[in-house]
């Protein structure tokens, strides 16, 4: 038997034709994969330099509770007209009464010493020296945190008025202080000292001298 097939020139051409077809599309498909798997390489390696990546240091720091607010805790800074000091209470009282010019004067204790003072200014120029009077500026600091317990809640506002006008209106009680008698009392004090002079060197001497002494809610140090 003769097992031997014989096949046309047009099976051949056909055959060879599609065996063509056949790899083009292979070469297609492997060409697709190829491509696909080197993008999803690529955006997995910049997925990762952006996690990976740390944040630029700058020189400014941003606040983690807002911004910063001015409190009022700070001691103030004031500056004295001073005549003497003494270690009586006595003697300071003493050299007032012996010196006419000093009639307006007032005797303030800082840890035990008794300074004679007729004069407060807030800023240095405020008070005016000289040799021939014996006198010299005496800056100093004052504490007025714990002076709402006795009414005088005002007072560091009053130390640091610079128009009489503006203490005067501390003298006008509101609907919600007239039932409260310290405050009162601290109106009463404003009213005594304003009338009994209206230069405000004077008037923070005096309002120290008594918030120092009688009430204690003014703290001074040097």
């Amino acid at each position: 038997m003769n097992f031997k097939k014989r096949y046309s020139k047009v099976t051949v051409a056909m055959a060879m034709l599609h065996g063509v077809i056949i790899g083009i599309a292979a070469v297609a498909i492997v060409g697709a994969l190829i491509l696909a798997t080197n993008g999803k390489g690529k955006e997995k390696a910049v997925e990762n330099e952006v996690v990976t990546k740390e944040p630029q240091q700058t020189d400014e720091t941003t606040p983690t509770s807002g911004p910063a607010t001015i409190t009022n805790d700070a001691p103030l800074k004031l500056f004295a007209k001073q005549h003497g000091v003494f270690s009586s209470d006595e003697s300071a009282k003493q050299l007032i009464a012996e010196n006419p010019s000093l009639g307006k004067a007032t005797v303030i204790e800082v840890e035990g010493q008794y300074y004679v003072w007729s004069e407060v200014g807030v800023i240095e120029d405020e008070i005016q020296v000289s040799e021939y009077e014996g006198t010299f500026r005496k800056p100093f600091f004052v504490n007025t945190n714990t002076c709402n317990t006795v009414g005088a809640g005002k007072l560091r506002k009053t130390l640091l008025e610079t128009e009489l006008s503006q203490i005067k209106t501390l003298t006008v009680s509101s609907e919600s202080e007239k039932e409260d008698p310290k405050v009162a009392e601290f109106r009463k004090n404003i009213v005594a000292v304003t009338t009994f002079t209206s230069d405000l060197r004077v008037i923070r001497a005096k309002l120290l001298a008594h918030y120092s002494h009688n009430k204690g809610c003014a703290v001074i140090n040097f």
